[in-house]
């Protein structure tokens, strides 16, 4: 089910309204209007079981409503799959950083589908809503419930701004990261791996290296293994900021671009 990568917010901080000491520096709020790379999802519910063939680790259990665990994900505690229609399943997901219910709805004509997404997190004022369209690209298996399939993420409807908004701070080689959902670090460029803070359920590190006048690239490793690789990418005029994130396991990018918040 849809993990939404859009969802790397960031936490306002005195950083925001000191004088910038680089371009970096501040408050960024994505926009909406700039995705691009979103991802393939692929799904299978028939015979009262549940498949997840796009899922990190793919996943298999009963559409039965119930708790089930997944094997090899680190930030997952159970999920469950239920039901809700012909043409509709609720898939529920219990962790250590969220408790998430997905609603997906496929439409009419078979053709689109729509994810509403309610995030409640440890400290967050919630609940975050988050609304995503997809189309498919693949028909369902014969006898299988239409959410089955291939479908190719579309666009962000809604997403809170509190859940999209992150603030940098860069100090001559001191990276400072903030993140409204919980997480933070402070990094050396060209510096070993520091600990993230956040409410997860194993250790997750994060190294930064200068690339270039205007990016700074980011890598995030768990269990000795590199998860994500993350760049941020000035504008010439400094106004706004490219983020593209790469997922270690599929290669897959996502890039938005984010605007300078007030």
């Amino acid at each position: 089910m849809k993990v939404f990568p859009l969802l790397l917010a960031g936490l306002a901080s005195s950083a925001a309204a000191r004088p910038a000491a680089s371009p970096f520096d501040g408050r960024w709020v994505s926009d909406l209007d700039t995705q691009a790379g979103l991802p393939t999802d692929v799904y299978r519910v028939a015979d009262g079981v549940y498949r997840c063939d796009s899922c990190s680790p793919p996943r298999t259990y009963p559409a039965d409503g119930r708790p089930h665990a997944v094997a090899g994900d680190d930030q997952v505690r159970w999920e469950s799959v239920r039901i809700a229609g012909p043409r509709a399943i609720v898939t529920h997901i219990e962790g250590p950083t969220l408790s998430r219910t997905v609603t997906m709805t496929v439409a009419a004509d078979d053709r689109a589908a729509t994810y509403v997404a309610t995030d409640r997190r440890p400290g967050v004022r919630g609940p975050l809503r988050t609304v995503y369209i997809a189309r498919r690209t693949a028909p369902a298996p014969v006898g299988a419930h239409a959410v089955s399939g291939t479908w190719q993420g579309v666009r962000y409807v809604a997403v809170p701004e509190q859940a999209r908004t992150i603030v940098l701070h860069l100090d001559g080689d001191r990276f400072v990261y903030r993140h409204a959902l919980g997480y933070a670090f402070t990094a050396r460029l060209a510096g070993g791996f520091v600990p993230v803070r956040g409410p997860y359920k194993v250790p997750v590190f994060a190294a930064v290296r200068r690339v270039g006048a205007r990016t700074v690239e980011e890598t995030r490793k768990s269990n000795g293994r590199i998860t994500t690789v993350r760049t941020y990418t000035l504008s010439p005029d400094g106004r706004a900021l490219e983020i593209a994130t790469t997922d270690a396991a599929t290669g897959r990018t996502f890039r938005a671009t984010s605007r300078r918040g007030t």
